[in-house]
């Protein structure tokens, strides 16, 4: 790398990570307690979240894995990019407003608090707490990206790169919680959407490239004849072998928004008046930032072959090769913004399922810990827990996976796969029971173990999909035949107005 790109890159590395930093001191002022360190509930506006959902939905893997999948097998891998931000915002538009008003009645804090206060039981959210766990490997996909970023436009070792993205991690989350998230995200999210945009100007003009657009998709198609832009599927391929495959990768990403580290989100917005803007501001911007795969496709035609990159170096290296060293800096610490914005989210959910869903919502009700205390250990578990989930997120790092847009989702199809049932209908139903939901927990994420690691289909996307239709199915069937729900029950989450006045 040129070394005046690494000077410009340690000069804006210093002031984002001062940036982070002030951020995380601002959050630490707003937060006075455990629930303002978890949820930040109902602080911040339609537009604020927007960016923040949008930031986390595109992590490190939507800025350099998608890009890098791209330039390892072409057109094909583009499907990713271009259906996962839409599924998740059929998604949203499902569970945001059931989510934000069972933040508002019941106080919950997270997913699994949501999952058990919805069908009054405790088994479920302790169940869906040991499954979030699996949200680990999502942070350590995002550590690769960092210390990758690191790596490249830097010069440093990337153990060295993973031990300072704990650093400034660790730091700002420890001080503000999910305050410090959404305020550093927000930024963060901004940055990304300029990427982005520049990443698809650029694609279109062809930059880089004799002749332009026309240009680079010959250069494209003669470098890489089996992923040209003429080119729908690659047979025999794990994950864009087949129409049936991509289908079932749309199918996985619909309970995405509901993941533990996104769905906390819909409680900071002020108000549940503000869902529908903060649904149409996410449809812009979440479906705007994966076109950074593009970027990928570009660096085909405009990376020498003979380079031997690694596939997600692509876009770093692509910078340094369009762009004067300074505006090639900055644009490489944006893309870092877009790991930090996902990993921070990540960070508060999984202490929270140490904090919230097992010291307060399960030992503290059976134990003789007054309400203060309880409050006092709750927040010390938030803030200290942020050290063991990045210590354990830099040890599974140290060995880089393949595809980080791969790997992340090895945790991830067994959350959905484990919630697309119980959350999506169980939202939505009065009819769901709470036997149908404890049996499709169980059974979709049991059925996307045995078809990702039992019957050999190597492709997490396609098990997730399949667990999701199994979860989803289980779900509606179940209810039918299991005793509906006591009129109180629904009353109480349904209509809680009416249970009040009784």
């Amino acid at each position: 790398m040129d070394s005046t790109i690494v000077m410009y890159s340690w000069i804006f590395m210093v002031f984002f990570i001062g940036v982070m930093l002030y951020f995380g001191w601002v959050g630490m002022k707003r937060t006075d307690n455990a629930d303002d360190f978890a949820t930040a509930r109902s602080t911040y506006g339609p537009l604020t979240i927007a960016l923040v959902i949008s930031a986390g939905i595109s992590s490190g893997s939507t800025f350099m894995g998608m890009p890098g999948l791209a330039y390892d097998i072409g057109a094909p891998s583009l499907w990713y990019p271009l259906l996962y931000p839409i599924a998740t915002i059929i998604g949203m538009v499902f569970v945001a407003k059931t989510i934000k008003r069972f933040g508002d009645q019941f106080g919950t804090r997270t997913i699994p608090e949501f999952m058990g206060e919805r069908f009054n039981s405790d088994f479920l959210r302790i169940i869906l707490t040991v499954i979030s766990i699996l949200l680990i490997f999502y942070v350590v996909s995002q550590f690769v990206a960092a210390a990758t970023m690191f790596q490249t436009m830097m010069g440093i070792d990337y153990g060295v790169g993973l031990i300072l993205t704990g650093i400034v991690l660790s730091v700002y989350v420890f001080l503000g919680g999910s305050h410090s998230d959404i305020l550093t995200d927000a930024i963060q999210g901004f940055l990304m959407l300029i990427i982005a945009v520049v990443v698809v100007v650029v694609f279109v003009m062809g930059y880089g490239v004799d002749g332009g657009f026309s240009g680079m998709i010959d250069t494209i198609n003669e470098r890489k004849p089996e992923g040209g832009f003429d080119t729908l599927f690659i047979p025999g391929h794990d994950t864009y072998g087949a129409a049936w495959l991509v289908i079932l990768l749309f199918i996985a990403h619909i309970p995405f928004s509901i993941l533990p580290h996104l769905g906390n989100k819909f409680m900071a917005v002020k108000s549940g008046k503000d869902l529908k803007k903060l649904i149409m501001y996410c449809t812009v911007i979440a479906t705007t930032l994966p076109l950074m795969a593009l970027g990928g496709m570009l660096g085909i035609a405009v990376i020498d072959p003979g380079a031997n990159i690694n596939p997600d170096q692509v876009v770093p290296v692509l910078f340094s090769e369009l762009f004067p060293p300074i505006i090639a800096a900055f644009f490489a610490i944006a893309v870092l913004s877009a790991i930090m914005s996902t990993s921070d989210g990540l960070i508060v959910s999984l202490t929270q399922l140490l904090a919230n869903d097992i010291y307060r919502k399960t030992i503290v009700p059976r134990s003789n810990i007054t309400t203060e205390k309880a409050e006092k250990v709750e927040l010390m578990i938030s803030r200290y827990g942020t050290f063991v989930v990045i210590g354990a997120a830099i040890w599974m790092a140290w060995t880089p996976p393949q595809y980080l847009a791969v790997y992340l989702w090895i945790g991830i199809g067994a959350i959905v796969s484990a919630t697309a049932g119980p959350l999506v209908i169980g939202t939505l139903w009065k009819r769901a029971t709470k036997s149908a939901a404890i049996i499709s927990m169980l059974v979709g994420t049991s059925t996307y173990w045995i078809v990702y690691l039992g019957v050999g289909l190597d492709n997490p996307f396609a098990a997730a999909g399949i667990g999701v239709l199994v979860s989803l199915t289980l779900m509606f069937v179940l209810s039918l035949v299991t005793p509906k729900p006591a009129q109180h029950e629904i009353d109480r989450v349904f209509n809680p107005g009416k249970t009040e006045s009784l």
